[in-house]
């Protein structure tokens, strides 16, 4: 198992950035999603960040969102609102990994309507086996593209 430690975390400040990104992820402003101030409401912040989340563990380990053997959950999850988002429109959400442990990832993203980033979130993943609701060791090769993932740009 690789036991290097992870490159130096990225500020959280960076996040803001859409540079810092390679994967991204689509997403629509539904009408569902605003207040009743005429906002997207913060609920529907987490549900973007959730679909980039998603869609990046996918590509690092194909299959692992399923629940079936081995699985990422999430363990915890921090959204800074940075600004006001109206709908209609679109949403285009980076993200990135940002720290590697023995069982889970740290991952960092931005949520942007054109280039302004209206909202950031970090999240930590942590790889189990569903089957005994335990953590495992991130296996070798997911660890190496995670870690290709820590690079900015």
């Amino acid at each position: 198992m690789n036991t290097q430690a992870s490159p130096r975390p990225l500020p959280i400040e960076a996040l803001n950035d859409p540079a810092t990104y390679r994967v991204w992820t689509p997403e629509k402003i539904r009408y569902q999603d605003v207040d009743r101030y005429g906002h997207v409401n913060n609920v529907a912040f987490t549900i973007y960040a959730e679909s980039g989340r998603v869609d990046f563990l996918e590509q690092v380990l194909p299959g692992s969102i399923l629940g079936d053997g081995t699985v990422w959950v999430i363990a915890r999850l921090i959204t800074n609102f940075l600004r006001q988002v109206h709908y209609p429109g679109e949403v285009r959400v980076g993200t990135r990994a940002l720290r590697l442990g023995r069982s889970s990832a740290t991952l960092g993203q931005g949520m942007f309507v054109g280039e302004h980033c209206f909202a950031t979130a970090e999240s930590v993943v942590v790889l189990i086996n569903s089957e005994e609701g335990r953590s495992l060791a991130i296996p070798d090769a997911t660890r190496k593209a995670l870690e290709g993932y820590l690079e900015v740009g």
